[in-house]
């Protein structure tokens, strides 16, 4: 998934809370409960969702390392021939890898932002069924 990707989905969810802020004064306590447990399943499959892309992160690091470690052992048997192309090889490579870094990094950086809101939006929603709840029962005291 691109980074433009990640950060549309990050707008979405944030709209989702605005969305959820909004209206939960205007929700009924049934609307409050399902808005609350779908949330729940998003965050549990979010949290499923990053598992996942961490533990393919880790592969792919993996191979990378094994990747490289072939490429400098290669890069020694044809030094004398052409240190010069190499070189300039390697930096590429180099950079190549360093922007893959940093655009997985960011794109991590936008799925937790994306988990965060989710968490909110649940806690919010969470608070909103709580003071339902009290409502109703000091209604029912007095």
């Amino acid at each position: 998934m691109a980074l433009s990707d990640h950060l549309a989905t990050l707008s979405k969810q944030a709209k989702s809370v605005e969305d959820s802020v909004n209206s939960f004064n205007q929700d009924t306590a049934e609307k409050i409960s399902a808005k609350r447990a779908e949330a729940k399943k998003s965050v549990d499959a979010t949290k499923v969702k990053i598992g996942d892309q961490m533990n393919a992160d880790a592969d792919d690091f993996s191979a990378s390392w094994a990747a490289m470690q072939k490429s400098v052992s290669d890069g020694f048997d044809s030094l004398q021939d052409d240190i010069a192309k190499k070189r300039a090889a390697r930096a590429a490579k180099k950079a190549e890898r360093s922007a893959e870094d940093a655009e997985l990094d960011a794109e991590d950086a936008v799925d937790f932002a994306t988990y965060a809101l989710q968490e909110a939006e649940y806690a919010i929603l969470d608070a909103a069924y709580a003071r339902d709840e009290a409502d109703r029962l000091q209604s029912q005291q007095g």
